[in-house]
């Protein structure tokens, strides 16, 4: 399979302390890959790798079959955001997308459709020192797709957001991965991964500890959590893995095939059932435990 970003044991020191321990990735068209880690785990370094910005000492890094050693080549299918993206305040918007698109002979009828992919008509003529922070990220990812990347690279797109601002950008990261772009997220409100990643990779100390589909991932516990809201939970007692809530709320980890069996129990023992919900297995459940 052709991948439009291939990492292969990628390894970087700095200070003779290793940052990027043996890591390894790979990311398809229209993928949406989460990187997950703690403050200080590796994330920005391996991001600022990969778009060749940091130097590697080990390891490979292929962009759309070339090697990031063949910058010119790699970058050009490449958009990104490292951080807060930076605009000439006392332009418009759309002035400061022109600049880029007589940078690199952007046609006009591709500014409207990135204008219109990223919802920026309202305000795309005002000067961009009046633009709000969501404003300024919703344009920042405007800048980096000019250019139709077959890779999107996203560092912490969330910060300062509000919540209207994650909900346009979780529409918009879903129409470019529709759009088949490939898309690296980091991001350490994890929830909003949960809404719109499908495969993951969590790094700690610089080292991949898990990675892989979503799906996959949150399957690998054969059992299943089950939320219990019942009149009293002072005398259950139950031949199953359980934790007490509180007086009318329990948990049960177990195959579903034994929920009859607990429904059996706790009626045998007068004690009445309100509700049976399965706990959802989200990314931060996963990344928790992992």
């Amino acid at each position: 399979m052709d991948y439009v970003l291939s990492c292969k044991n990628i390894s970087k020191k700095i200070n003779k302390i290793k940052v990027l321990d043996d890591i390894s990735l790979d990311i398809k068209e229209g993928d949406i890959y989460g990187l997950l880690g703690n403050n200080g785990a590796g994330k920005t370094t391996l991001i600022k790798s990969i778009l060749g910005l940091n130097k590697i000492n080990s390891g490979s890094i292929f962009i759309c079959g070339y090697d990031i050693k063949e910058f010119k080549n790699a970058i050009s299918s490449v958009g990104a955001i490292v951080e807060t993206p930076e605009f000439y305040g006392y332009m418009s918007g759309r002035d400061n997308l022109k600049l880029k698109c007589r940078i690199y002979n952007i046609s006009d009828e591709r500014l409207k459709e990135v204008i219109d992919l990223l919802e920026l008509n309202d305000y795309i003529d005002k000067k961009v020192n009046k633009y709000s922070l969501g404003m300024k990220q919703r344009l920042g990812i405007a800048f980096a797709i000019l250019n139709n990347p077959k890779l999107l690279i996203l560092d912490e797109p969330t910060n300062g957001l509000d919540i209207e601002g994650i909900v346009a950008l979780k529409r918009i990261i879903r129409k470019l991965s529709s759009n088949n772009t490939a898309i690296l997220i980091s991001s350490h409100i994890l929830s909003i991964l949960d809404d719109i990643c499908n495969k993951i990779c969590i790094i700690k100390n610089g080292r991949v500890v898990t990675d892989g589909l979503v799906n996959n991932l949150k399957k690998i516990d054969n059992n299943d959590t089950y939320i219990f809201k019942v009149s009293d939970t002072s005398n259950v007692n139950l031949a199953f893995e359980m934790s007490i809530i509180d007086n009318y709320t329990f948990k049960v980890n177990c195959n579903r095939e034994f929920i009859p069996l607990i429904i059996d129990s706790l009626i045998n023992c007068n004690i009445n059932i309100y509700e049976i919900v399965k706990e959802d297995i989200t990314i931060e459940k996963l990344f928790l435990e992992v």
